[in-house]
C-alpha cells in the first residue's frame, strides 16, 4: 500500500501520462493479469494538470480493489430473514466535473411534472412486452412483489436475463424486441435500450448528443458515460444518503426530488470501498415508501424494481451515484399555443387553458403575448383539451380543441387558433327618395 501512494505521488508531481502509469503499477504489483481501464476523452485538455491527477487517482484506486470482472447484476430479495450487518449512515459525495465547458448553455431544470403512472420512461418498458394492465388489475402497482411470484402473475414480457443483446438492435428501424427475446438483456444493455434505441426511434426524441458507453453492456461503462453528462453541464448528481437495517432493507433518502429517467448507479456489497458501478438502472419515481426503478436484474427480464430491496439476495447491491435526467433533452411535453386573426396577424392578450382528460384538473396557461404565443413547458403526455376565451368583437370556430401532447419531434407539439372579426353592419337612414306618395304631407 505504500509503495503505491509514493508511485501515485511520484506520478502526480512529475505529470507522467496515464499509459505510463499502467506500466508502472502493473510491474510494481507483480501479477500477470492485472487489468487496467483509463477512460480517455479526445476533447479533454492536454495541459490540464488536475484532470491529470484525477485520472491517475482512478487507476491507483481500482488497483487497490480486488480485479474487476463484469459485475453480476442486482438480484431481489430470496427471503426477508436475511440479516445482514447494520451499517452507518453514508453520504454520496459526488466528484467534481474535472472541466466545465465554457460555452455550456444548459441551464439544469428537472422534469417536474413527469407523471410516475404516464410517461416516456414506462412506455419504454411496456415496449419490450411487460404487461402494465395486468400489473394493474392485480391491485398491486407500486407494491413490492418477491421476483420469484412476478411471472407467475403474467406481467413479464419474454426477455430474460442474458448478455447476447447489446439493446442496440433494430428492426425496420425500431428496437428489435424479437432479438433481445432470443439474446436477452442485463441492466446495461437495457440502459442502452431505452436511451439510444426506444427514445430516439420510437418516442421520437433525439439523443444523439449524449456520450454513451464504451461498452452498452457493462454497467461501470454506462456509470463513466453517464459522468460525462455531468461534465457537460447535461446533467448533475443528486446527493443523498443510506444505511442498511438489521432486516436488510436499504433506508434511502435523497436530498431533492430525483427526476424520472435519471441514471441510478449501485456498487456490490460484498467489496465495501469499491467505486465501481455493479449494476444501472433508470429511475421510475417515489411511491408508496419505495424508490422504483426499470432495470434488468435478474432472470425475469425488465420489470420494477426498488432500491430499498436490492440488499437482499446472490448480488446485494448498494447506493453509488444518481445521475438525472440530462436537460438538454427534452423528456416531458413542451406545448406552443399561437393565436392569429383570419389574416394572419397575431393576437395579444388572449386567455388559455388545458384540462387534463384523464385527472379532469385545468391549467391557466396565461396569456399570448405580441407575437401571439404561450409556450408551457414540463407537460405530462396525454389527452388534453385546449381551450380559449375568444377575443371581444370575434369568432372562433373551434375555440376548443382535444389535443394529445406526444415525444415526437423532441416532445415540440404546436396547436393553434383562428380567429375571425365580427362584421357589424351599419343601418342606412332613409332618403327623402325612399318617401312614398302615400306618406302624408302636413303643411
Amino acid at each position: 500500500m505504500k509503495i503505491l501512494l509514493i508511485i501515485k505521488d511520484f506520478i502526480i508531481t512529475h505529470k507522467i501520462v496515464t499509459s505510463v502509469v499502467a506500466s508502472v503499477l502493473a510491474l510494481t504489483i507483480g501479477t500477470t493479469s492485472a487489468v487496467i481501464v483509463i477512460n480517455t476523452n479526445k476533447n479533454e485538455n492536454k495541459d490540464d494538470t488536475s484532470s491529470k491527477t484525477s485520472s491517475v487517482s482512478s487507476v491507483v484506486s481500482e488497483v487497490e480493489s480486488e480485479e474487476e470482472s463484469e459485475p453480476e447484476e442486482s438480484s431481489e430479495p430470496v427471503s426477508s430473514e436475511q440479516k445482514p450487518a447494520t451499517s452507518k449512515p453514508v453520504t454520496s459525495k459526488p466528484a467534481v466535473p474535472a472541466t466545465t465547458p465554457s460555452n455550456n448553455s444548459y441551464s439544469y431544470s428537472t422534469n417536474t411534472d413527469m407523471d410516475i403512472d404516464n410517461n416516456v420512461f414506462m412506455d419504454s418498458l411496456i415496449y419490450t412486452g411487460y404487461n402494465i394492465n395486468k400489473h394493474r388489475s392485480d391491485g398491486l402497482m407500486w407494491q413490492y412483489v418477491l421476483a420469484s411470484q412476478k411471472r407467475g402473475k403474467g406481467w413479464l414480457s419474454k426477455i430474460s436475463y442474458a448478455g447476447g443483446s447489446t439493446g442496440y438492435e433494430t428492426a425496420n428501424g425500431k428496437p428489435n424486441i424479437a432479438h433481445f427475446e432470443r439474446g436477452g438483456l442485463v441492466c446495461a444493455s437495457y440502459v442502452t435500450y431505452v436511451y439510444f434505441n426506444y427514445l430516439p426511434n420510437v418516442a421520437g426524441i433525439d439523443t444523439s448528443s449524449l456520450t454513451r458507453p464504451a461498452d452498452p453492456k457493462l454497467a461501470n461503462s454506462w456509470y463513466i458515460a453517464a459522468q460525462d453528462w455531468v461534465k457537460k453541464g447535461y446533467s448533475k448528481y443528486i446527493d443523498f444518503t443510506y444505511n442498511v437495517t438489521g432486516s436488510g432493507f436499504i433506508n434511502f433518502k435523497a436530498k431533492e426530488s430525483i427526476p424520472i429517467g435519471s441514471i441510478i448507479c449501485m456498487s456490490d456489497a460484498r467489496r465495501p470501498g469499491s467505486t465501481a458501478c455493479s449494476h444501472v438502472s433508470i429511475y421510475a419515481g417515489y411511491k408508496n415508501g419505495y424508490n422504483w426503478v426499470y432495470h434488468v436484474g435478474n432472470e425475469n427480464g425488465p420489470e420494477f424494481c426498488a432500491i430499498e430491496r436490492m440488499h437482499f439476495g446472490p448480488d446485494p447491491q448498494l447506493p453509488l451515484k444518481v445521475i438525472t435526467t440530462p436537460a438538454n433533452i427534452r423528456m416531458s411535453a413542451l406545448l406552443e399555443i399561437s393565436v392569429t386573426d383570419d389574416s394572419g396577424k397575431p393576437m395579444s392578450n388572449v386567455k388559455l387553458s388545458l384540462k387534463n382528460t384523464k385527472s379532469g384538473k385545468i391549467k391557466d396557461l396565461g396569456s399570448t403575448n405580441a407575437s401571439g404565443k404561450v409556450t408551457v413547458s414540463n407537460l405530462i403526455y396525454g389527452s388534453y383539451t385546449l381551450t380559449q376565451t375568444t377575443p371581444t368583437g370575434y369568432t372562433c370556430s373551434a375555440p376548443s380543441q382535444n389535443i394529445t401532447l406526444t415525444a415526437k419531434n423532441n416532445s415540440y407539439n404546436k396547436y393553434s387558433f383562428k380567429n375571425t372579426k365580427i362584421v357589424v353592419e351599419e343601418s342606412k337612414p332613409e332618403s327623402e327618395s325612399e318617401i312614398t306618395s302615400e306618406t302624408p304631407l302636413t303643411e
